[in-house]
């Protein structure tokens, strides 16, 4: 991907070094196994659906929709390889991982059934993440659903 962001990313925590302990600090702050749990029960999810984690960091997301639907195609973004890295060996080779930017997804037209996002738009600076869902809804298949989980503004 040539796609280079307007912005300086900024990894959770400040530092890419904290990546190893992002998911036990959010277990910490409460957003942990039932927090997923209620995010991935939130949306009617069918056998085959197309289902993609934009900012899927770690992938524990991923791992908690896999375990519910074991059928489903699922796909992952996030822009910080480190936590791709962490991410790819907490699933293994049945989930589709992919190094991007919400802001310039890397997918056709409606290619996705299910869109889910959990504590990765505050992150982005306002304008991006206008961009950003512009892009999710672009990909996302007529009457397709987007679950997005976030605080902050």
């Amino acid at each position: 991907m040539n796609y280079q962001p307007e912005y300086k990313y900024i990894p959770p925590f400040q530092y890419h070094f904290l990546t190893r302990i992002y998911d036990f600090i959010l277990i910490l702050a409460g957003f942990g196994g039932k927090f997923r749990q209620k995010i991935v029960n939130a949306v009617e999810i069918k056998d085959g659906y197309k289902v993609l984690d934009v900012g899927c960091g770690t992938g524990v997301l991923l791992e908690a929709l896999k375990k519910k639907y074991p059928t489903v195609s699922a796909t992952g973004i996030d822009p910080d390889q480190g936590a791709l890295d962490l991410a790819a060996k907490r699933l293994g080779p049945d989930v589709n991982l992919i190094k991007s930017f919400a802001e310039a997804l890397p997918f056709e037209n409606e290619a996705f059934d299910v869109v889910f996002s959990s504590l990765a738009f505050h992150h982005m600076p306002t304008e991006i993440k206008e961009k950003a869902i512009n892009e999710i809804y672009r990909m996302l298949k007529p009457n397709g659903k987007l679950a997005l989980v976030d605080f902050g503004t």
